[in-house]
């Protein structure tokens, strides 16, 4: 009786994983961690099952710090699921195994993950990370393939290693250290003397306003208005599309300087009129209102 009652402790709490309740979702963790090896059938059949992403993850979490063999078998097989979460989870459990295990299934397995440039960047941070307490001189080549680690971000000094950052974490680091980045790319893009390294920066800092675009901020809005005011020249897609899904009436006048300076470029100024228009159907500005007839005369043919 006592243990029909322990498998249905456990078969509830693991249900508790789904709950819209956070509060209990960590209790339920918790629990099943100090519940331990008892727990492992239950969450190696959840963790393989077709249920919500994000419950699978925690169920990984349970497994942290559990020493039985089993616990490594499921992290190891969770890491071809197709959601990246989950992943992150199974990556989270075996970052113990990599240096503890007798043999090398952890350590291969992460490793190729870290290398592996198909998968997705959050992935790949993640083996890396799971990597961290292995010798500096095995880690240190495997950090400069793959995309930094979350709180790496003021430490990158390359733009490549900017965006492949900012692919990894943009869609869920704090909104406000995305603004940080932004600022960061700013400067960095301000103080390089090389025009194409300059544009690389460029780059990446559109990358990142996008990200922050599609997160609802308007943390950068200012510095989105400010580079199409300041634009002599295209600038990349990620600048244009951050401004449609977030800008507002105060970002036309902007996108119309930057339309006028660039007379010879028929493709960049005919992008820029249409995110000016998509900009201007959204806040719902009529021809008839002060702000669209100013812009209309000021600049005949924009919008």
């Amino acid at each position: 009786m006592a243990s029909r009652s322990s498998a249905n402790d456990v078969a509830r709490l693991v249900n508790d994983l789904e709950s819209t309740d956070a509060i209990r979702r960590a209790a339920a963790v918790a629990r099943l961690r100090v519940i331990g090896e008892r727990a492992i059938p239950h969450l190696a059949v959840f963790i393989d099952s077709q249920s919500d992403t994000r419950a699978r993850a925690l169920a990984l979490s349970a497994l942290q710090d559990q020493p039985a063999v089993r616990a490594l078998d499921i992290a190891l097989s969770a890491l071809d699921d197709p959601a990246p979460d989950v992943v992150v989870g199974a990556l989270a459990v075996l970052r113990e195994w990599v240096v503890r295990e007798e043999g090398t299934r952890a350590l291969e397995a992460v490793t190729a993950l870290a290398l592996d440039d198909r998968r997705d960047p959050r992935v790949r941070a993640a083996a890396v990370d799971a990597l961290a307490d292995l010798p500096e001189h095995l880690v240190g080549p495997l950090r400069d393939r793959a995309p930094r680690s979350e709180s790496a971000w003021s430490s990158i000094d390359d733009p490549a290693a900017a965006r492949a950052w900012v692919e990894a974490h943009g869609s869920t680091t704090a909104p406000a250290t995305l603004h940080a980045v932004i600022e960061r790319l700013q400067s960095q893009e301000q103080s390089e003397s090389a025009a194409a390294r300059r544009a690389e920066w460029r780059r990446a800092r559109g990358l990142a306003h996008r990200a922050l675009a599609r997160r609802g901020s308007r943390l950068a809005l200012y510095d989105l208005r400010e580079s199409f005011e300041r634009a002599q020249e295209a600038l990349p897609e990620d600048f244009l599309m951050a401004a449609e899904t977030l800008g507002d009436a105060s970002c036309l006048e902007p996108l119309a300087r930057a339309w006028s300076a660039a007379l010879h470029d028929a493709t960049w100024r005919a992008r820029v009129s249409t995110t000016a228009a998509a900009i201007a159907k959204r806040a719902r500005l009529t021809a008839r209102g002060a702000a669209m007839k100013r812009i209309r005369s000021q600049w005949p043919g924009f919008i």
